[in-house]
């Protein structure tokens, strides 16, 4: 049955992703600060580094990005509004990231629509009805996988690898002050994170209404909005890279040549 959702108490919880994955810790370090005649001179490279580190390259942050709404962060988590059918559960004995089609109760699915909002106020909407195949990733600011794959995900993208006419869409969940890597914001603008980020809610809403299992979390969609592959944990870029292609082959993206340019 369609309609709207809001969280309830299916979705409540003040931590509804504890048992996903453990903590990691992070470790900060601040170099000395070199004190004679060209002190001051000293003390502004410094922070331009120190500012150049903490935002990976903001100068570099194309408009209308994932990066650029993490820049202007003014939230870290946002309602959003869940319309469709719940996917099927994930499969328990899944033995690969990116696991078999023929295996999973989810692929012929139409996806839930998720309209919602980015870090800074803007709106994201990920729609079945749009006639773009897409890929949907699911990350945790925590997640130690999350970490790893986001970047790997994000150097395939500015190498032109992604299909034309197939779109990338993140899903910021689980977030938590008190773990690492906090702020979402911060660490997706410090990668110069390209795919548009739509904010789950405190609860965890989205994440729910696709059967999120762990994370990362892929969930390919073709055009017409139904589930083609799903896939649960870090995965080698080159595993990826066969999915994300072979859904631009059924979903009906053209496939990009191998001289394309890399992206801004």
């Amino acid at each position: 049955m369609t309609g709207s959702k809001t969280p309830s108490d299916k979705h409540s919880g003040a931590d509804p992703y504890a048992q996903l994955s453990k903590t990691q810790a992070r470790n900060r370090r601040t170099g000395p600060i070199i004190i004679g005649a060209t002190v001051a001179v000293v003390l502004i490279i410094g922070l331009v580094a120190f500012l150049a580190t903490r935002g990976g390259g903001n100068d570099k942050v194309t408009a209308d990005t994932g990066a650029a709404a993490a820049k202007n962060a003014t939230q870290e988590t946002a309602a959003v509004t869940v319309s469709g059918e719940d996917l099927a559960a994930y499969p328990q004995n899944a033995t690969s990231t990116l696991i078999d089609p023929s295996t999973d109760p989810a692929v012929g699915q139409t996806i839930p629509k998720l309209v919602g909002e980015s870090f800074d106020g803007s709106k994201v909407t990920i729609d079945p009805a749009d006639g773009t195949p897409k890929v949907i990733l699911f990350v945790a600011h925590w997640c130690p996988h999350c970490q790893a794959e986001v970047p790997r995900i994000q150097t395939w993208i500015n190498e032109g690898k992604l299909p034309k006419g197939v779109e990338v869409y993140t899903v910021s969940t689980a977030v938590n002050q008190q773990r690492p890597n906090y702020p979402p914001s911060q660490w997706l603008a410090g990668v110069g994170w390209a795919p548009k980020v739509l904010l789950d809610d405190a609860t965890g809403t989205a994440a729910q209404s696709y059967a999120l299992p762990g994370f990362p979390y892929f969930v390919l969609v073709d055009g017409q909005g139904k589930v083609v592959q799903r896939g649960s944990g870090e995965a080698a870029i080159e595993d990826v890279d066969k999915a994300v292609q072979n859904l631009a082959a059924v979903g009906g993206a053209a496939t990009p040549s191998t001289t394309a340019p890399a992206a801004n």
